[in-house]
């Protein structure tokens, strides 16, 4: 990486990791980190873009969506701590420093313009690869070798999707990859209709640009999708002490009225082997 401070041209769906690095930076950098993350923090004094455009309300309530993907992960090298993480639409995600243990691998897989400006702004890594072409294009699945332990991710991406497109992006990784589990995040029905009630250029986004909603009949669906044979929801890690006691209880709630409640729930889908 070079001094030099980075231009960013993004827009669309690409322009919203510019969000989530921001609120990423703001809970490292805060009096009392809710994240470990000093490359976050960097990244945006790295960047030549007016944060001030983006909001960093709701840091909390991203850590610990983050905090919940990191979760999976450890528990998923802990078994398989040579195994395979694929990222999918990885932003300027920086997972991989978070959770590294010395010898698994990683896979990106993200559009041009953006691997082009995680390249510049975040260090290269041995173990580490990249894809580009949309998580769609299926062409990631060829640069994985059969019978390796993969864990998929998809943080803040699926909502983005057509219905239709989730649904046979689930099928196709049951069927290329069997035994491996997919994590991602869902946006409630409830939750749009949330921030449609709201203002502003982020508002305006998420208004437009999520297009694949979330609820109990969605729910049951994925859970019909051949090959998936589990799907659970998940909760941050216990040790989360930063976690409010009021979102420690929501995994205890019925279904029904946690997706009512303005969080991102996090799901993890298990595919079956054969």
């Amino acid at each position: 990486m070079t001094s030099e401070r980075v231009p960013v041209e993004l827009s669309g769906v690409s322009a919203t990791l510019l969000s989530n690095l921001a609120r990423r930076a703001a809970a490292a950098g805060a009096k009392r980190p809710l994240l470990h993350d000093p490359l976050a923090v960097e990244a945006v004094e790295r960047l030549d873009y007016d944060f001030a455009d983006v909001s960093s309300r709701g840091a909390s309530w991203h850590a610990l969506r983050v905090a919940t993907f990191d979760g999976a992960v450890r528990r998923f090298l802990k078994r398989n701590p040579a195994g395979v993480v694929v990222a999918l639409g990885e932003g300027l995600e920086t997972q991989f420093w978070r959770v590294d243990n010395g010898r698994m691998r990683w896979l990106t897989v993200d559009l041009p313009p953006v691997l082009d400006l995680r390249r510049r702004v975040l260090p290269e890594e041995s173990r580490m690869q990249s894809h580009a072409g949309s998580a769609l294009g299926l062409g990631w699945l060829d640069e994985l070798e059969p019978g390796t332990p993969v864990l998929v991710t998809a943080q803040g991406l699926l909502p983005y999707f057509g219905r239709g497109q989730v649904h046979a992006l689930m099928a196709a990784i049951a069927e290329r990859l069997p035994g491996s589990s997919l994590v991602f995040d869902v946006v409630p029905v409830k939750m749009l209709e949330l921030v449609r009630r709201a203002s502003g250029r982020e508002r305006d986004l998420a208004v437009e640009l999520w297009t694949w909603l979330f609820d109990l009949d969605e729910r049951a669906a994925i859970a019909q999708i051949p090959g998936v044979v589990r799907l659970r929801d998940l909760s941050p890690p216990f040790a989360w002490r930063p976690a409010p006691l009021v979102l420690r209880a929501v995994r205890c709630l019925p279904r029904k009225l946690r997706y009512t409640l303005p969080v991102l729930p996090v799901l993890e889908a298990g595919f079956g082997k054969r």
